[in-house]
C-alpha cells in the first residue's frame, strides 16, 4: 500500500495521460458491425451524434431508453450505453450495463471494446489487478493504433501499480512504437522514472538477463544516471552511453539535453523562490540565513538588474505544495529548504522541473536538478583528516558526545581516517554538557588502568613514588565538542600528560568572536572553519568585520548562519562552472562534485595564546605528501 500511495503522488499526470488516452481511443461504435449491419434508428444516429458533439450526458439518455428494449442488439446498445456514462463519469451506472453484456453477443471488436472499459473502471476504482485480468482478455493484435495506445498505458500503469515494475516498463517500451514523436518524450521520461524506482540490485540482476536492444539500452541508462547525478562524471556517462546505444529511443532524450542539469547565469535568472522557516526550533537559523542572503543580495548586485526574490515559508503547507506555488508564481530557481525531511520528501514526491538548491545535505540522496549545499560537518572531518595525515600522525582516538549526532560524527572521522591509511585505537565518549571531563579523558587515555596497575603494586611493596602514565601508542586526537565543553575538555589532556598529542577539532569550537581570557584554554587544538569567521581570511564588502552591525544581531553560535546566506545567493553565479572553477566564498571554497553536492574547502586554524591563527598550507607539497602517504588519494 504504501508503494501504491508513493507511485500514485509522482504519477499523478500520469493517470491523467491516461485518461485522455482512453477519450482518444474510445471512437464510438456504430450500428453497423461487419455481417450484424442492421438499419440504424434516427434515435440512435442522434445519440451517436450528441456523443461525437461531447454532449455525453444526453447521448447516455438516449441510449439507456434504446438499451432498455429487448432486441437482438440489446448487448450492443449496452456498450454504447456505458461508452456515454463513462465518458459522463458515471462510473457505477456504466459498470451496472458492462455487467449485463454477454460477451458472446458482441463481435471481436466489440468484445476488446468491452474489455477495455472494464480496465477502465477497475483503474478509476484502484482494483489494479483486476484491470490486469481484463486486459489479459484483449487480444492487442486486433486493436487500432489509438486503442494500442490505450490497452498498453493502461497495462503498464496496472503493472506499476502492483509493484511490478519491470513489467510496466516492458509494456511502456512496447507503447513506444505507436506513439508520435511528440509523445514519446513523455513515454520515455515516464521509463526513467519507473526505473527509478526499481532497486538497484534488481537492475544488475535484470542486466543480467538475454534483453532486447532498447530494454538493455534503458537499464544501462538508468544505472549511468544513478552512478552519476550530476557533474563532468555525468557528461562523460551519457556520451558513451550515446556511442554504444545509437538508434535507441532514449537519444531522443539527449538530443534535447534533458540530461543536462540547469545551469544558471544569474543575469537570466528573473525569479527567486527561497524556502525558509519563520517559526519553529530552525526560525532564528533560518532568519540568520536570510540576512546573510539579503546582504549579499543587496551588495552583489549594485547597479545591475536584480532578480526578484520571494520568501516562502516552509511551515505553512506542505513542500510539495510550496514548490508547486513557487512554480506557478514564476520562480526560475527553488533556494532551500533547510530541514532534511523536507528536502527528501520534494525530491521523492517531485519531477524538479524548476532546479532546487537544498540548504542541507542529505547522504545518499541525488536526483536530476537538484543540488545540495550545507554547513555540513563532513567537509570539516574530511579536511581535519588530511592536515592530521599530512603531519605524519597516524594513530588516532577520537573523543564525541554520548548523542546520535556524536555517534554519526565518530562515524565520519573513523571512515576518513582510515581511508588515509590511519588507525583508529578508541573512540570515548562523554556526557554532553557535563562539567567534569576528568573521567572520559583518563579512560581515553588509560590513565585509570595504569593507577589500578599501582595500587597493587603498592599492596605488594609498600610505599613508593608514582607518576601516572598515558598511554604512548596515540599521537593524534579528534575531539568532538562545543566551544564550551572544549575549554573543559582541552586542560585534562595537559593535566594528563597529553600535552604532546595532536588535538583536531571541529568548526564549533569557535564562534568567530575572540576571547582571549577564554580561548588560553583552547591552547594547541587544530581545526577547519569557514573564512568568514578568521580575521583576514575573507576580506571585502561582506567580510564579518564589514558587516558588524548584522553581526551583533545574532548569538555568536548563528554567525556562521550569515556567511552561509552570503554564499546562498553569491554561489548561484557562479553554479554553471563550479565543477571545475571553485568560487572563493565565505564559507570555503567552494566546487560542485559528480553528486550535485556543493562541497567546501576550508581555511585552518590553531589557538596560540588565545588567539586563533591560520595556518598556511602550501597547496603542491599537500598533495604531493598525501599521495606519498596514500598513493592514488584524491587531495581535496
Amino acid at each position: 500500500m504504501l508503494f501504491v500511495v508513493q507511485f500514485i503522488k509522482r504519477y499523478t499526470q500520469f493517470i491523467l495521460l491516461g485518461s485522455l488516452l482512453l477519450v482518444a481511443g474510445c471512437t464510438m461504435l456504430t450500428g453497423s458491425q461487419g455481417s450484424l449491419a442492421v438499419r440504424v434508428s434516427a434515435e440512435e444516429r442522434k445519440a451517436r451524434q450528441l456523443f461525437e458533439q461531447g454532449d455525453y450526458k444526453q447521448s447516455a439518455l438516449l441510449y439507456q431508453r434504446l438499451a432498455s428494449t429487448p432486441s437482438a442488439r440489446q448487448d450492443v446498445l449496452r456498450l454504447q450505453t456505458a461508452q456515454a456514462l463513462l465518458k459522463n463519469a458515471q462510473d457505477d451506472q456504466a459498470k451496472d450495463y458492462l455487467d449485463l453484456i454477454a460477451p458472446g453477443a458482441l463481435t471481436a471488436e466489440q468484445r476488446n471494446q468491452l474489455y477495455l472499459m472494464h480496465a477502465q473502471l477497475d483503474l478509476n476504482s484502484g482494483n489494479f489487478e483486476l484491470a490486469l485480468k481484463h486486459l489479459g482478455l484483449v487480444r492487442a493484435s486486433s486493436l487500432s493504433r489509438p486503442q494500442k495506445i490505450e490497452y498498453y498505458e493502461m497495462k503498464s500503469f496496472s503493472y506499476a501499480l502492483t509493484g511490478q515494475l519491470i513489467k510496466s516498463v516492458h509494456e511502456k517500451i512496447t507503447l513506444d512504437s505507436y506513439l508520435q514523436t511528440e509523445q514519446r518524450k513523455a513515454n520515455n521520461i515516464a521509463i526513467l522514472e519507473l526505473l527509478s524506482l526499481v532497486p538497484e540490485q534488481n537492475l544488475l540482476e535484470q542486466q543480467k538477463l538475454r534483453n532486447s536492444f532498447v530494454y538493455s539500452g534503458w537499464l544501462a541508462l538508468e544505472l549511468a544516471r544513478r552512478a552519476y547525478p550530476g557533474g563532468v562524471g555525468r557528461e562523460q556517462a551519457l556520451n558513451d552511453w550515446a556511442d554504444k546505444y545509437t538508434g535507441h529511443p532514449a537519444q531522443l532524450l539527449i538530443t534535447e539535453e534533458y540530461f543536462l542539469v540547469s545551469g544558471f547565469k544569474l543575469a537570466d535568472l528573473k525569479d527567486i523562490a527561497v524556502f525558509l522557516p519563520e517559526s519553529g526550533p530552525y526560525s532564528l537559523h533560518a532568519k540568520a540565513l536570510k540576512a546573510g542572503f539579503v546582504a549579499a543580495y543587496n551588495q552583489l548586485q549594485q547597479g545591475s538588474r536584480r532578480p526578484d526574490v520571494r520568501f516562502y515559508d516552509t511551515g505553512q503547507i506542505s513542500i510539495s505544495s510550496l514548490y508547486r506555488q513557487a512554480i506557478a508564481d514564476g520562480a526560475q530557481l527553488v533556494i532551500g529548504p533547510l530541514n532534511k525531511k523536507y528536502i527528501k520528501e520534494l525530491a521523492a514526491n517531485n519531477d524538479l522541473v524548476v532546479p532546487v538548491m537544498a540548504l542541507n545535505y542529505v547522504e545518499g540522496l541525488a536526483k536530476t536538478n537538484l543540488y545540495q549545499f550545507a554547513l555540513s560537518p563532513i567537509d570539516e572531518v574530511q579536511q581535519a583528516v588530511r592536515q592530521a595525515r599530512l603531519s605524519a600522525y597516524e594513530n588516532a582516538i577520537i573523543l564525541a558526545p554520548e548523542t546520535g549526532e556524536g555517534e554519526r560524527i565518530s562515524h565520519y572521522f573513523q571512515n576518513a581516517w582510515e581511508v588515509l591509511n590511519g588507525n583508529v585505537l578508541q573512540v570515548q565518549t562523554f556526557e554532553p554538557g557535563a562539567r567534569d571531563f576528568s573521567l572520559p579523558v583518563r579512560q581515553l587515555l588509560n590513565i585509570n588502568e595504569s593507577q589500578y596497575r599501582f595500587q597493587r603494586l603498592k599492596k605488594a611493596v609498600g610505599a613508593i613514588e608514582y607518576k601516572p602514565r598515558r598511554r604512548q601508542d596515540v599521537d593524534v586526537i579528534f575531539l568532538v565538542a562545543s566551544e564550551q565543553e572544549a575549554r573543559l575538555i582541552n586542560p585534562q589532556f595537559y593535566h594528563n600528560r597529553a600535552g604532546s598529542v595532536a588535538v583536531y577539532g571541529l568548526s564549533r569550537i569557535y564562534s568567530g568572536r575572540p576571547d582571549k581570557n577564554k580561548d588560553i584554554d583552547l591552547e594547541g587544538i587544530n581545526f577547519c572553519t569557514i573564512p568568514w569567521l578568521i580575521d583576514g581570511a575573507y576580506p571585502g564588502d561582506l567580510s564579518m568585520s564589514a558587516l558588524q552591525d548584522l553581526r551583533t544581531e545574532f548569538p555568536d553560535r548563528y554567525l556562521s548562519l550569515i556567511a552561509f546566506g552570503i554564499d546562498a545567493y553569491a554561489v548561484v553565479a557562479h553554479l554553471n562552472d563550479l565543477a571545475t572553477i571553485p568560487y572563493n566564498g565565505a564559507t570555503g571554497d567552494l566546487v560542485l562534485n559528480e553528486y550535485n553536492r556543493i562541497e567546501r574547502h576550508l581555511v585552518c586554524a590553531r589557538f596560540k595564546g588565545g588567539d586563533a591563527q591560520l595556518v598556511e598550507m602550501d597547496e603542491g607539497s599537500y598533495e604531493n605528501h598525501l599521495n606519498e602517504l596514500v598513493p592514488g588519494i584524491n587531495p581535496l
